[in-house]
């Protein structure tokens, strides 16, 4: 038996690694301060520190946009939101595509043809989008509404001809601007202000696209003429 009173004495136990004998010195530098980040805890959210490529996070953007839009209505009736019309369920699913694909290459630093693909889907709602503004009257929206109960009798509302003029009456401090105020809304409730930025979405995504592969074809350009001067100035020597 042993002696409770007089426990024996615990063996030392060495050290499971190494202590480093440079103490200070051995922190990581200020550069990889980011890398250090990305590989000890889940990355920001559609940031990456080498990703430089500005256009991956407009992209990004436009599909967030088309996003909120089909999440908002797309009309005068506040309960038919976007999703749950069939032409809002086909945008949502490339906005969902969007997001996914351009987060991911951001997050890679590299675009996927799966990212080019659904960048090409977004002329689906650009094209609808157009379509629909240049076929919009919104007096007769404003009478469909008011036949349905969704606006008093009263209710007003701003054509193409006068709307940038209401809302510039609205900016100001007048007797007229409530009124005015309350055209212009109506105006883009009429429409749909979930179909604006689904607009918008498709806008941006298809401009930076164009702009991508323009800016692309100058820059061969440039390369090309430079090459062609070069192996000229090196045929004159």
């Amino acid at each position: 038996m042993t002696d409770s009173g007089n426990p024996p004495e615990l063996a030392t136990l060495e050290p499971l690694e190494p202590l480093d004998a440079g103490g200070a010195s051995s922190a990581p530098a200020a550069g990889d301060a980011s890398l250090q980040a990305l590989r000890s805890s889940l990355p920001a959210p559609a940031f990456n520190p080498f990703c430089r490529d500005k256009t991956f996070y407009r992209f990004l953007f436009a599909g967030v946009l088309m996003l909120l839009g089909c999440l908002m209505p797309f009309g005068v009736d506040y309960q038919q939101v976007g999703y749950k019309t069939m032409s809002g369920a086909i945008y949502m699913v490339i906005a969902v595509a969007m997001v996914w694909t351009w987060w991911g290459a951001i997050h890679n630093n590299r675009t996927t043809g799966a990212s080019l693909k659904w960048l090409l889907a977004c002329a689906i709602p650009l094209v609808a989008g157009i379509m629909g503004l240049v076929g919009y009257d919104p007096e007769k929206a404003l009478a469909m509404a008011q036949q349905h109960g969704f606006l008093s009798a009263d209710a007003q509302v701003s054509t193409w001809k006068t709307l940038f003029g209401d809302l510039f009456a609205a900016g100001r401090p007048s007797d007229e601007a409530p009124l005015a105020a309350m055209k212009a809304e109506n105006f883009w409730r009429l429409y749909g202000t979930g179909k604006i930025l689904v607009l918008l979405g498709a806008l941006v995504a298809e401009l930076g696209f164009f702009g991508g592969v323009l800016g692309g074809a100058k820059k061969n350009k440039q390369d090309r003429q430079s090459r062609q001067m070069s192996a000229t100035e090196r045929k004159r020597r």
